[in-house]
């Protein structure tokens, strides 16, 4: 299982229950330096998959600069 989480806000997205067919679709969506970058594994094992949600993608359209932040939201 995996949770979908924004990596800015923290809200969770969404859950994966299949695993393995997410992990070959990331595998094909990214480079292998964003795909390391965007999984986190917790110490339960369980995985996390750090995007941007619809929200935050808005204020981030909205205001460049925060870009450079990894973390706007606290």
């Amino acid at each position: 299982m995996a949770h979908v989480v924004c990596r800015h806000c923290q809200k969770e997205i969404q859950h994966v229950a299949d695993d393995e067919s997410l992990h070959q679709w990331l595998r094909q969506e990214t480079t292998e330096s964003e795909f390391r970058d965007i999984l986190r594994m917790d110490e339960t094992g369980v995985l996390h998959i750090m995007l941007v949600c619809e929200e935050c993608e808005e204020i981030l359209a909205q205001n460049p600069n925060l870009f450079e932040h990894d973390y706007f939201i606290h």
